[in-house]
């Protein structure tokens, strides 16, 4: 039986062209374990390649008929060809991180073959430091970056000696049934079109409220952003990086501005976007707004393939030279937010989250995304983690690095990954409308120096005197 496509879902596979492909993907960096014998990385393989029958998403594919994906569904794939879908790569000798990246680089740029199940992974050896990594994409339409990360965390062993299937078996779809006691959730009850109608009446008044604020204020919306270098069209290259932070690091600084962590992640994107552009003579006067995509899904529902996110708007204080008003401003600007959030039911919920992306479907179909004011200038997405070890098939998990997507006029994506006491960049942008990213490493950690210098000192009263282009 074909399970149909919500519109949020058809979205993806509409926005997909080859400049613009629509997949998710992750960087597992692992650690080979003491004494290896020479083939331990044939039989890993080997052992990834080993799914009899395979679990959802992972064994759905793609079935459409009319243009436009207007019937598209998914239909179980029961004859999946597991050596098209487990790939075996090595590194060049000495095998740095840098090699590894722009390996990543190439293949995430890679569209997804429509004729078998939406995803791919990338078993890579040969890395220096005596450890190996798993690159897994998988299409947005599928099932969204959340409930990817969660799906393959969820399946990795505690423990190295702990003996478990392939994250993408059949058989994990009992191990989870024993485990939770629940064969599937309650399908949800579609709201009524009185509910509908007065939804879509609230949404469009709070959105109208909120084209009228001023583009100085720290107050948010679609179509708040400056234009910038990085909202033009987008080329077919890609440049991926990658790096880590720790976590008990920022949280230290998250304590001493009264902030969350996410708050601090944000700014330290502001700090390291304002000196890129400044390094480029390119910032502009208002400060850049970030999507901030927002998990709406329950934690029974992370099997179910699909999409269950929203997003916010938030200022990234760009325009504001002091590190520690920025965060300020970035405060401000997230409470507003998650207040409006906060204060919608699940179905003005959903049908904000269909009226902000809308445009941006509707910009990529025609071709003026990139053309066009842009809704936002960049995504920063901030994804929870497990806090303990992970292990696969006795390799401990060392780090994990999310690669996202980007679209015309939107070239660069920042995503983090918390894991064990790291927090994990990973970066994606266009390699000719966002050149140099790699330098953005280095402006994350100066934009974090900062927030810990000003934390040190009282912060400045005047903010005129942090205020700045320039």
């Amino acid at each position: 039986m074909k399970k149909r496509l919500t519109l949020l879902d058809s979205g993806w596979l509409t926005m997909e062209t080859p400049e613009t492909p629509m997949h998710v993907g992750g960087l597992m960096l692992y650690a080979l374990p003491d004494n290896t014998p020479e083939n331990y990385m044939q039989d890993m393989l080997a052992w990834l390649r080993d799914a009899k029958e395979v679990a959802r998403p992972f064994n759905r594919k793609l079935h459409a008929r009319l243009p436009m994906n207007l019937d598209a569904g998914w239909v179980n794939d029961h004859d999946i060809d597991m050596e098209y879908h487990v790939r075996h790569a090595a590194l060049p000798k000495p095998g740095r991180i840098r090699e590894l990246l722009s390996l990543i680089s190439r293949v995430h740029a890679q569209r997804l073959d429509r004729n078998h199940p939406l995803w791919e992974c990338y078993l890579i050896e040969g890395i220096e430091g005596n450890r190996f990594a798993l690159y897994v994409k998988i299409h947005h339409s599928l099932v969204d970056g959340v409930a990817a990360m969660r799906i393959l965390q969820s399946r990795l062993a505690m423990a190295a000696d702990q003996k478990l299937p392939p994250p993408w078996s059949a058989e994990w779809e009992d191990i989870e049934r024993e485990q939770t006691g629940k064969v599937k959730s309650a399908k949800r009850k579609a709201p009524s079109v009185g509910e509908s109608v007065k939804a879509l009446g609230n949404v469009a008044v709070n959105l109208a409220k909120l084209a009228t604020t001023s583009k100085d204020s720290n107050v948010k919306s679609i179509y708040k952003a400056p234009p910038t270098v990085l909202n033009k069209r987008v080329h077919q290259a890609r440049r991926f990086v990658a790096q880590s932070w720790s976590l008990s690091r920022l949280k230290a600084v998250a304590k001493q501005y009264d902030a969350t962590l996410n708050d601090v992640v944000l700014a330290m994107c502001g700090g390291a976007l304002r000196e890129y552009l400044l390094g480029h003579s390119v910032l502009p006067a208002h400060s850049l707004v970030a999507n901030v995509p927002v998990s709406v899904r329950s934690a029974d529902q992370v099997d179910e393939g699909g999409n269950a996110i929203s997003a916010v708007q938030v200022t990234l204080g760009t325009r504001i030279r002091s590190a520690s008003v920025r965060i300020k401003a970035i405060q401000e600007s997230m409470a507003s937010a998650k207040q409006r959030l906060g204060d919608m039911s699940k179905v003005e919920i959903d049908t904000h989250t269909i009226m902000t992306n809308v445009p941006l479907l509707a910009g990529q179909v025609s071709g003026l995304d990139g053309r066009i004011p842009v809704l936002f200038n960049v995504v920063v997405s901030n994804v929870p983690g497990p806090r303990e070890a992970r292990f696969l098939n006795g390799a401990e998990l060392l780090a994990n690095y999310p690669a996202s997507l980007i679209w015309h006029g939107y070239a660069m994506n920042i995503t983090v990954q918390s894991y064990q006491d790291n927090l994990d960049f990973g970066i994606i942008a266009c390699r000719e409308s966002a050149p140099k990213v790699q330098r953005m490493l280095d402006y994350l950690e100066n934009a974090l120096l900062e927030l810990e210098q000003e934390a040190e000192k009282p912060a400045r009263q005047d903010k005129t005197q942090t205020v700045s282009a320039q």
